[in-house]
């Protein structure tokens, strides 16, 4: 009986918001088409109410309609306007003019914190600023020897499935992708980074679980009902769990300054004896002058790991499967690495913007796949587009997944076909509709280091093996990145 009272409740509550929310806008700025499938009241609030795996689904079925009507349509869900934007000037200008997190990113504010992924304004812009130094190409070129040498410690570690049939290559491009930023971004590279990978992935996927569920759950939207649903709880028992890690990395770094020499600088050094400076040791210098302070340090470090190895292993999961499926980009991309790189040779600095059909096939997969399938903003002042102007107090979704195959893309937009790239004036069109590490003022900090860290990758496996695969397969869930839910391949030897 107390459930269903407040089930009527929280539907009483909900009805009364969106008929207010609604009725204020009546006269207010003209809106484009809406999505259809809406409810008198409720908007589209069905909509989103399933499992991540629907949510896939979903957001693949809204952006093809916001494509055909135009690249700008509206949504109600619950009691907010929602701006689903495909075109691709239009969504240009709502990623600069709308700086602001929609509201689902305040649901890991209590993990992530004020960090790059979830502030917004000034305090954005000044982290951005600071922590930029740590993504130079001077930088990342100096981590080659780590990139290098944990992509070999893969193709060892896969090798027990050459000829053996398919498997689930995914938990070693996470766990590799995982120990190679430790080992970059922090410095971690003794013998428990793979227990301390292990147990961090898991705890981070099961939040990212929570934050999905509670948003496409509209009741869950208020923190009372959150509590009471037992969900507050289990949140904070991970958030507990990765707080302690996150500390860990902090401490030891903290010690190992601590007994470095007086008035030293203190560098990270490669497998192979290359001098690197890690993002820790900059958060730490930056702590050290009072620029940022202890609780900004724990913020940028949970931030990092998370959009450090996550966003890049998902990826190369989807990927595997693309080059595994098409056995003529495959060869086209091994016949360019043993040009550049010869049988056997690491990848050095030179040779990255030599591998330029491998780059295409990382933009492709970007482009047909995208790591990020929607980019939520919130749209805190009226706002211009091409035809219409977005209402100050809306929500904004941009989809790459539907910009990604705007018209401008070609009568093959369907296909997968990484020669798209390869010439220059072409690419330039398509570059303006390419989201593959988001767009605007709040692109991705770590563009440069995931392409090189995936070509270094993808130069050891493609030289080694040969892989076979079905992307009719593959199976996806959002959990704010898009993932793989199913992705196998068969590896063989080449001869």
């Amino acid at each position: 009986m107390i459930s269903v009272l407040l089930l009527c409740v929280i539907w009483c509550g909900c009805v009364v918001l969106a008929w207010r929310a609604y009725g204020k806008k009546g006269t207010a700025h003209p809106l484009p088409p809406a999505l259809s499938g809406g409810l008198p009241i409720i908007g589209h609030s069905l909509k989103t109410i399933g499992d991540t795996e629907g949510i896939w689904h979903i957001l693949n079925d809204m952006s093809k309609e916001c494509v055909q009507k135009g690249g700008v349509i509206t949504a109600h869900i619950g009691p907010d306007l929602y701006y689903l934007i495909t075109d691709p000037d239009d969504a240009l200008t709502a990623a600069n003019a709308c700086m602001q997190k929609h509201f689902i990113y305040d649901y890991v504010k209590t993990w992530l914190g004020e960090g790059l992924l979830t502030s917004s304004g000034a305090l954005w812009q000044r982290h951005r600023k600071l922590l930029n130094p740590a993504f130079t190409v001077s930088v990342i070129h100096s981590f080659l020897g780590i990139f290098n040498h944990m992509s070999r410690q893969m193709n060892e570690e896969v090798e027990v499935h050459v000829g053996k049939g398919h498997f689930d290559h995914s938990t070693y491009l996470r766990l590799i992708a995982f120990q190679t930023f430790s080992r970059t971004g922090f410095g971690i590279s003794d013998s428990k980074v793979k227990e301390f990978a292990r147990k961090y992935m898991e705890s981070s996927d099961q939040i990212m679980n929570l934050v999905i569920h509670r948003f496409q759950n509209i009741w869950l939207h208020s923190d009372l009902i959150f509590k009471l649903s037992g969900l507050k709880k289990k949140k904070d028992r991970l958030i507990k769990i990765l707080d302690n890690m996150a500390n860990q990395v902090i401490e030891g770094k903290k010690e190992e300054m601590k007994n470095a020499s007086k008035g030293e600088r203190t560098y990270e050094y490669s497998v192979t004896g290359t001098r690197c400076k890690p993002l820790m040791s900059l958060l730490m210098e930056l702590k050290n002058d009072d620029t940022l302070t202890e609780k900004e340090i724990k913020e940028e470090v949970d931030t990092a790991i998370v959009a450090g190895f996550d966003t890049t292993s998902n990826l190369m999961t989807v990927l595997f499967v693309a080059v595994g499926a098409y056995p003529e980009v495959q060869q086209k991309m091994y016949e360019e690495m043993i040009e550049v790189l010869g049988p056997d040779r690491d990848v050095e600095k030179d040779d990255i913007k030599r591998l330029v059909y491998t780059e295409a096939v990382i933009k492709e997969t970007l482009r047909v796949y995208p790591t990020g399938p929607a980019l939520l903003r919130h749209v805190d002042r009226d706002v211009k587009l091409k035809n219409y102007i977005m209402r100050g107090g809306s929500q904004c979704v941009i989809l790459p997944l539907g910009t990604h195959r705007d018209p401008l893309w070609g009568e093959d937009v369907e296909a997968f076909r990484p020669e798209r790239w390869l010439d220059p004036a072409v690419a330039a069109l398509y570059n303006s509709a390419f989201y593959g590490f988001s767009l605007g003022k709040r692109s991705c900090i770590g563009k440069t280091y995931a392409m090189i860290s995936m070509k270094v990758t993808l130069a050891h496996f493609i030289r080694k093996y040969r892989i076979t695969a079905d992307v009719n397969e593959l199976r996806f869930k959002v959990d704010m990145l898009l993932k793989a839910t199913k992705a196998s391949i068969r590896i063989d030897k080449r001869e």
